[in-house]
């Protein structure tokens, strides 16, 4: 396995709790053995032979646009991000999330249109955003005269619905979004394969590493409890007060990542005043701008830190000499040495205040141990879920919201 846990100061587990765990636990593996889950079809059947079509054509062009919002842009977001330092995209790659004017003029004064290709993802085909945002986009198409069907890609759901009915009027290429998964549970489906396939990641070794991580903790009950305990611990703690949930990778690529956990955690547990607000942070620069609240602040919260595995490779060692002498505390050591040493010493920092303090330590930063990190965050927010009687797939909350903006249009 390429993902390591361990859990400082981890609550005190009272008979009921244990009995409570083993009772979720056992229908949980279950419910996984059954293959109950929506996004386990996307894992076990993936689209291979659709997704390469759709990146064969998309490849021909010098700037892809993808329009989405929430889910259907933060799996495809966090999948490139990981690739992004290593390879040179091309072609270009943008996610254009938000409506702000100012943002989208940003990105389309600085882009070829001819040569863009534009992908509009929506499960419902009825978001306003993700519309609105296609249709400025197709407007700056037909003021400068360029034919724009075969540079338009829709991936919505097949029934019928605002977008469905613009893509089969404007002969729009089309991709179909699963009816069976939420757009926060979308990371092993085209949604997000199709940008992570386009920038090079490896998509094949992602969903096969999430699988076979599925497959072994579904067959070992030690392993299962090696990494969902604590998300038991999670539970438990919640109900002393402690009901956020910190973040924080040391490492830049995993910044996107963090976004898409927010979404995910927040949108699955956050239901009839029940949940844990996840905050997102970064170390190190958010040990200078948040960890004197996390230390000497409300003992509210429970932390995850997220590192890589410190290896002896070739990385550059740095000459801290100078005219006058040398920075000796420094000298010699490499940057990865360092970032190393101080998530360390946030850890032990944490661990002596008597803070619930997590740590996930990936093997590297590539598919193999991107999958199976992002498939234990799903099995993790299902848990969690389970055990504060919540349904973590659907979203009623957020409805009333977008019947409003709809009235305000009118």
């Amino acid at each position: 396995m390429n993902l390591i846990q361990y859990f400082f100061n981890p609550p005190k587990i009272l008979k009921k709790d244990y009995l409570n765990y083993e009772k979720k636990k056992l229908k949980l593996k279950h419910e996984l053995k059954s293959n109950s889950f929506g996004f386990q079809k996307e894992l076990n059947q993936p689209r291979t032979d659709e997704i390469d079509a759709i990146v064969k054509k998309l490849e021909r062009f010098k700037t892809v646009l993808f329009l989405g919002t929430g889910g259907s842009s933060l799996g495809g977001k966090t999948l490139v991000s990981i690739i992004e330092k290593k390879n040179k995209l091309n072609p270009k790659i943008y996610f254009l999330e938000n409506i702000d004017f100012e943002s989208l003029v940003k990105v389309l004064d600085n882009i070829e249109l001819k040569n863009t290709g534009v992908v509009a993802i929506s499960k419902s085909g009825e978001t306003i955003e993700t519309i609105s945002q296609l249709f400025y986009i197709t407007n700056k198409f037909d003021e400068k005269n360029i034919p724009k069907n075969k540079n338009i890609f829709i991936i919505t759901e097949k029934k019928k619905s605002f977008l469905k009915n613009l893509q089969e009027s404007e002969k729009y290429s089309f991709l179909e979004h699963s009816s069976e998964i939420g757009g926060r549970f979308s990371i092993f489906s085209v949604v997000a394969l199709v940008p992570a396939k386009l920038s090079g990641f490896n998509i094949e070794t992602f969903y096969s590493s999430a699988r076979k991580f599925l497959t072994d903790i579904i067959s070992n009950n030690e392993l299962f409890d090696y990494y969902f305990k604590s998300s038991f611990y999670q539970f438990v703690l919640s109900r002393t007060g402690r009901n956020m949930s910190i973040i924080m990778p040391y490492i830049d690529s995993l910044g996107n990542f963090a976004l898409w956990f927010r979404q995910l955690l927040a949108e699955s547990i956050g239901k009839n005043g029940k949940g844990l607000t996840p905050v997102n942070a970064l170390g190190t620069v958010d040990q200078h701008s948040q960890l004197q609240l996390y230390l000497d602040g409300p003992k509210d919260k429970i932390f995850t830190i997220i590192s890589r595995k410190l290896k002896n490779q070739n990385h550059k060692k740095l000459d801290c000499s100078f005219q006058e002498g040398r920075f000796s505390l420094l000298h010699q050591k490499s940057l990865e040495e360092i970032l190393h040493a101080e998530m360390k010493a946030t850890c032990e920092t944490m661990n002596k205040n008597g803070l619930p303090v997590r740590v996930l330590e990936l093997n590297a930063i590539d598919e193999e141990s991107i999958g199976e990190l992002s498939i234990f965050y799903f099995i993790e927010t299902i848990f969690l879920c389970k055990f504060l009687k919540v349904n973590p797939f659907d979203q009623p909350a957020v409805e009333e919201g977008k019947v409003l903006t709809k009235s305000y249009l009118k």
